[in-house]
């Protein structure tokens, strides 16, 4: 019997969507920022705190954000959200205060911090245990291609009027698929009633018995795993961000183009980043064995093509290639990276390491924007690329050694983890 597929046309697209649309919001202050610098007069130091402020809220509602979708609803914490990201995302086009505009992308970060624990929950409920990874990776899909989209249009529309405006028509894709969501989902099969009744007999009595995730979170912050895992992301995430939220600026700076322009090359490094993501994940999942070499050897190309930069002269056409080529590294290890995480953790702990993990590594959200602005101060902004560039070596060399420590005691106890499982991304 042929299976529907609502939950992937329906609900997979809508969690894409929202996710798609909350990415550009979060992002498209980069593609802004060389233009605040001359409407407010401000330092790239100052710009750095406004870039980082979204992850100051980002980090504070992941817990409270997934602990109310289970206990509450799921589908309400992501409407509510999207409402409150899009009234602040338009709210950042209307005012002109420095100080205002780092409040409302405090409430943006506070408002996203709950969704992607919310969208756990859909994940559990809508699909099948040997469809999951294949869910999340559809949803993950939306951070290269968010800045695919964002780069070009924020550009032009800049260019058209201003980043006000920008903003404003940015931040309204939100609160129409909160409208959109509000309509067409449910928190779980049983409650749809637009699903039908093949589609929904075949998720319920297929779907995994294990519902939630119940852990100790006493026993997960005692596992000293879990705070490795936390470090190694936080020192990937600080580069992450940086390097997305920048770009826009260091592009503008070598090229002296109008921002259109610079919101297409923008793009560019965000195109091959998407391929290479899919590229990195079905090559881990195929050899199955040793997935630390797929998240470590691409943070560690990313590092190098990052600090190349200040290292070795050369005009656009060198340093695009070396942001390329460090896109590529950045993103292509998302995939197997949560593959190989999550594999040391049981069932019953994986959502709160998960969750730890996730959160300390959005720290570098902070950290990363606010270092790249400082150290580049009165100079080149590829003079704070390069500290990224070892921040990703770091991270990249302590997942080789902690890999190689987890195989050495899993041959030795002769226990190769837990269970494979993919969990969430940033």
């Amino acid at each position: 019997m042929r299976i529907p597929n609502a939950r992937w046309y329906r609900i997979g697209l809508l969690l894409f969507l929202i996710y798609l649309a909350a990415f550009m919001d979060r992002s498209n202050i980069g593609m802004a920022a060389p233009q605040i610098v001359k409407s407010l007069g401000v330092s790239s130091t100052a710009i750095g705190v406004v870039l980082s402020a979204f992850f100051w809220g980002y980090v504070i509602t992941q817990v409270p954000g997934g602990w109310a979708a289970g206990k509450y609803s799921a589908k309400n914490v992501i409407v509510i959200s999207l409402v409150v990201l899009g009234i602040s995302a338009i709210c950042t086009g209307l005012i002109k205060s420095f100080d205002m505009l780092i409040f409302f992308r405090f409430v943006m970060g506070l408002a996203e911090g709950v969704l992607w624990p919310a969208f756990s929950i859909f994940f559990v409920n809508w699909y099948l245990d040997k469809e999951r990874a294949k869910a999340v990776n559809f949803a993950e899909m939306a951070l290269p291609i968010s800045s695919i989209i964002m780069a070009p249009l924020a550009g032009w529309m800049i260019t058209q009027w201003d980043y006000h405006t920008m903003f404003i028509l940015q931040g309204a894709p939100p609160l129409i698929l909160a409208i959109l969501f509000a309509w067409l989902a449910a928190d779980s099969p049983e409650k749809d009633k637009r699903l039908s009744k093949v589609e929904r007999d075949y998720l319920v009595e297929n779907r995994s018995t294990v519902i939630k995730e119940k852990g100790s979170f006493l026993d997960v912050i005692k596992n000293y795993r879990v705070w490795v895992f936390s470090f190694i992301y936080f020192l990937w995430i600080t580069g992450v961000y940086s390097f997305g939220l920048w770009m826009p600026s260091l592009i503008k700076q070598l090229s002296n183009s109008g921002i259109g322009a610079v919101g297409w090359m923008t793009a560019i490094p965000f195109v091959l980043a998407a391929v290479f993501m899919y590229i990195n994940s079905v090559w881990s999942d195929h050899v199955g064995k040793n997935r630390v070499l797929f998240v470590s050897i691409p943070l560690m190309i990313g590092g190098i093509a990052l600090a190349a930069e200040h290292f070795i002269s050369g005009g656009l056409v060198f340093n695009m290639v070396l942001l390329i080529i460090a896109g590529i590294g950045i993103y292509s290890a998302f995939g197997p990276w949560w593959a190989w995480a999550m594999s040391f953790f049981p069932d019953n702990q994986a959502g709160t390491a998960n969750g730890l993990i996730n959160m300390c590594g959005n720290i570098g959200g902070i950290v990363g924007p606010i270092v790249v602005g400082a150290v580049a101060e009165g100079s080149d902004l590829s003079n704070g690329f390069y500290v990224l560039g070892y921040f990703l070596m770091a991270g990249s060399i302590l997942a080789l050694v902690f890999g190689v420590v987890l195989k050495s005691k899993s041959e030795t106890t002769g226990h190769n983890g837990i269970s494979e499982t993919k969990g969430q991304s940033i």
